[in-house]
């Protein structure tokens, strides 16, 4: 049937949380890749087929006005496309308790910590937005991408990236064989580089604090 509704883990849903309303086609892989994302921490949601329900297609056309897909209802916030940083904000996770334990965490081999406004300042950065890089491991994506120590993540592919807490959401959804666009911003001057996470990557580190002390941060 074109209405499927999904609890990761049948009825365990441990807090309140928005309604959440997913609008697909079956071919397309920005939906699937949002499902995806719902099932890993812990969403519960509604899935509409609208190329098999013209009643839900015209719903989705009236919110947005076009007929792309994946569209995302969140309570009353409409997100056209699978935007991850959106999302996050909008559906902050369960603590980790409805997630699948068996899903595989990427880790991009690195130190990272949110960027200070005095961190910012010394680099040159209009805002503090993003995170600044410290130790990398050699041999790791974020090494293999040409990240280097001293490095200032401030997007991910054409969205800025407010803090290590979104970068880690952004992970989350990640997998064996993803890619990861990211901007960089190195002596002053903006880069763009791409981190692979190999088919036999497995990351293991948990979730880093962001009360890390300077010169400490987490691996991402």
């Amino acid at each position: 049937m074109p209405e499927t509704t999904v609890s990761p883990l049948g009825n365990r849903i441990e807090r309140m949380q928005p309604e959440v309303v997913i609008y697909t086609t079956p071919t397309c892989t920005y939906c699937a890749a949002a499902k995806r994302w719902f099932q890993e921490h812990g969403i519960k949601y509604t899935e509409y087929d609208v190329n098999r329900d013209p009643t839900r297609a015209a719903e989705m056309f009236r919110l947005t006005g076009q007929g792309a897909v994946p569209v995302i209802r969140v309570g009353g916030q409409v997100l056209v496309g699978f935007d991850p940083l959106q999302l996050a904000r909008l559906l902050p996770a369960n603590g980790g308790t409805d997630r699948d334990a068996s899903a595989p965490r990427m880790s991009m081999g690195m130190a990272a910590q949110s960027l200070t406004a005095e961190k910012a300042a010394e680099l040159g950065l209009a805002a503090p937005f993003g995170v600044v890089v410290g130790q990398v491991r050699d041999g790791g994506p974020a090494a293999r991408a040409g990240i280097q120590a001293g490095d200032a993540i401030i997007g991910l592919g054409s969205y800025t990236l407010q803090n290590l807490t979104q970068l880690q959401n952004v992970l989350a959804a990640k997998r064996p064989g993803d890619s990861l666009e990211l901007k960089i911003w190195r002596d002053r001057q903006e880069l763009s580089l791409t981190v692979d996470f190999p088919a036999q990557e497995k990351a293991t580190t948990p979730a880093a604090s962001e009360a890390a002390p300077a010169g400490a941060g987490s691996e991402s």
